[in-house]
């Protein structure tokens, strides 16, 4: 355990991602890791087929009111405020964005949520974590939250 490092803490602002942001603030009091929080935003689509990205982007506020709502998340924590990042990423899906940001910022380990949704709702939503799971470059760790179980 001691080569974590770098924590990667993907928030949705569900309560799946506040028990993994809980878990990994924990890991790396006890580490001395550093913790990057993020959130993704996915680019709103126009209903046509296929979908199509809107050329003018993401508008900037929608990417300020992410970075101040992980802000506040990240200092409601009882940890050091040197030792954390937040980044905010819009992707075309979420898996995408998490393996793309731990690649960028090295991450030793990802702890995120998870629904924990199985059967159809698994087949219809699909399973950020298990997409995660399958590209990431190093181990993830995943947290349900209790109220959940």
């Amino acid at each position: 355990m001691a080569g974590y490092r770098i924590i990667l803490v993907p928030h949705d602002f569900s309560g799946h991602s506040a028990a993994a942001l809980d878990t990994a603030r924990d890991l790396a009091k006890r580490l001395g890791s550093e913790l990057h929080v993020m959130h993704v935003i996915l680019p709103p689509m126009v209903a046509y087929i296929p979908p199509v990205v809107p050329a003018a982007g993401l508008p900037e506020e929608l990417r300020a009111a992410a970075e101040r709502s992980l802000a506040e998340v990240v200092e409601s924590l009882d940890f050091p405020a040197a030792r954390v990042e937040i980044h905010v990423a819009t992707h075309s899906g979420i898996a995408g964005a998490i393996v793309e940001a731990a690649k960028k910022v090295g991450a030793d380990l990802i702890v995120m949520g998870t629904h924990g949704r199985s059967g159809l709702a698994h087949a219809f939503l699909g399973s950020v974590t298990e997409r995660t799971l399958r590209r990431a470059p190093c181990p993830v760790l995943t947290v349900r939250a209790e109220e959940a179980a």
